[in-house]
């Protein structure tokens, strides 16, 4: 067959990883045998039409990755061994009119933004990240059903799974709207993926190294991913162009002493001493200063920006005007505005005071009313990351669990490495084994269930309907999605 690359849908695209020695080689993470005498690449090859005959594929996208060049090359492969070079084109006219779609689908408007890192300083400058078609989402077959866990799942849920994909070493999942959940692609890139059938429907590069910091927002009218990692905050469009295999991240360089926050409606970069850096509706970032003596409590996605002291909350504009001031009350022990704030969703604050006394409590950001507060015995760092399950109105953070609904309560937590929340129950990793705790019980003692080892990970994820695991074996990692056997009943 002759490949015509428009007819090739963007997804999937399998990834071929070349060893340093070149002796070896992987097809999405899993070793490909490479016989004596034979060249690692034509392994690949013989893998990749392999792989597309058990998918009843085609042709496919190929990503190959050299790690004794540090380099990389797209390229198409049919299942009759053609392969058609994206990197180099065979033709002139060909490669004019792959400018020119490159042109016309460029992440970043002509003119008006910059590849790359944007290092600002004191100078405004428009950063736009552009609005994209959707993408293509070809038929698509879930890989890897039926798989064995190779961890014990908790109760009523199949020890097979729905669907696995490899995944980075060290990896999490991130369900970060209800129709798409983020995973690491071993070569560090990040997938959003159709929760119920693992289908890739959106795929960005420069994937952050913990995917649960990354955060869905508005960026100058543009629906964005962001994350904020080591000096850079990088915003991806939320839509992607359909003849791109990935979307790149629009990097904002943050200068030594500089931090972004992305959990609010619209990221902004706080730059001390009461001054924060928030784009306005063209996209060119500008300094605000807040009131002294308050902290942020969310920028909203119309720019709007909301700040709380130790007794009145602020309402400006996106120039720093104080358009409204409201009283109110802090707990008893509290002197100070708050060291820590999290948002738990679009109407509730977890607030966190550190000075003479430690202080947690959830305020009601829509009346400014305290809703509780309590005495917990440490607080969060702002490292610790915040698991919340909205529906239910309960979060855990650090060795503090959260019930902001009904029977609102701060509740110590043991000792663990928190993974998933679900209700009321949270799920972690102990020294024993994976386990749960119960927000409802007053001692919140660990629980193991049945069939674990030591060594078996907690879920990463936990939703209504299924459990997200993430395991390594022989040096390969994977996610494994295990569907609930009973889904009509909530844990």
């Amino acid at each position: 067959m002759s490949i015509d690359p428009a007819k090739v849908p963007a997804f999937p695209v399998y990834t071929l990883q070349i060893s340093e020695d070149r002796d070896a080689i992987t097809l999405d993470g899993a070793q490909v045998p490479v016989l004596d005498e034979e060249d690692v690449i034509e392994a690949g090859k013989r893998a990749v039409i392999t792989k597309l005959a058990t998918h009843h594929l085609g042709a496919v996208r190929v990503r190959a990755l050299d790690a004794s060049t540090d380099s990389s090359w797209d390229m198409i492969i049919s299942t009759d061994g053609e392969v058609f070079d994206l990197s180099t084109q065979h033709a002139a006219e060909q490669a004019k009119i792959e400018r020119s779609q490159r042109t016309k689908k460029r992440l970043f408007i002509a003119g008006a933004s910059i590849m790359g890192v944007l290092v600002l300083g004191g100078v405004t400058t428009a950063v736009m990240v552009a609005n994209q078609p959707a993408a293509t989402i070809p038929a698509y077959t879930p890989q890897g059903v039926g798989a064995t866990l190779p961890a014990a799942p908790p109760p009523q849920h199949s020890a097979t799974a729905a669907w696995s994909h490899p995944t980075r070493a060290g990896a999490t999942v991130n369900l970060i709207s209800p129709d798409r959940v983020l995973t690491a692609d071993p070569e560090g890139t990040v997938t959003a993926r159709t929760p119920a059938t693992g289908q890739p429907v959106w795929r960005g590069d420069k994937a952050p190294e913990n995917l649960a910091s990354m955060h869905q927002g508005t960026w100058a009218g543009t629906e964005v991913y962001a994350a904020a990692e080591r000096n850079e905050l990088r915003l991806w469009p939320v839509t992607m162009p359909y003849d791109t295999p990935s979307v790149a991240p629009t990097s904002i360089g943050l200068e030594p002493g500089q931090t972004a926050r992305t959990d609010t409606h619209t990221p902004y970069i706080d730059l001390g001493d009461w001054y924060i850096r928030v784009p306005d509706a063209a996209g060119t970032l500008h300094e605000v200063m807040i009131p002294p003596g308050s902290t942020v409590l969310d920028v909203a996605a119309d720019g709007t920006i909301t700040t709380i002291s130790a007794t009145t909350i602020y309402t400006l504009d996106n120039t720093g005007t104080i358009l409204n001031e409201q009283h109110f009350s802090a707990p008893e022990g509290a002197t100070k505005y708050p060291a820590r704030v999290w948002l738990l969703d679009d109407t509730h604050a977890l607030l966190a005071w550190d000075d003479t006394e430690r202080v947690m409590g959830v305020l009601d950001t829509t009346t400014g009313a305290m809703l509780f507060s309590g005495a917990p015995r440490t607080i969060p760092t702002a490292t610790e990351p915040l698991l919340v399950d909205r529906d239910a109105k309960t979060a855990a953070l650090g060795a503090v669990g959260i019930r902001y609904g009904a029977n609102s309560e701060l509740v110590d937590l043991p000792s663990a490495d928190l993974s998933a929340i679900h209700g009321n129950l949270i799920y972690a990793n102990t020294n024993n084994g994976p386990a749960t705790l119960n927000l409802e019980s007053p001692e919140a003692e660990p629980q193991s269930w049945a069939n674990y080892r030591a060594e078996d990970p907690a879920p990463v994820l936990v939703t209504d309907d299924a459990v997200y695991v993430v395991a390594t074996q022989l040096e390969n990692t994977t996610v494994y999605r295990s569907n609930k056997t009973n889904p009509s009943t909530r844990q």
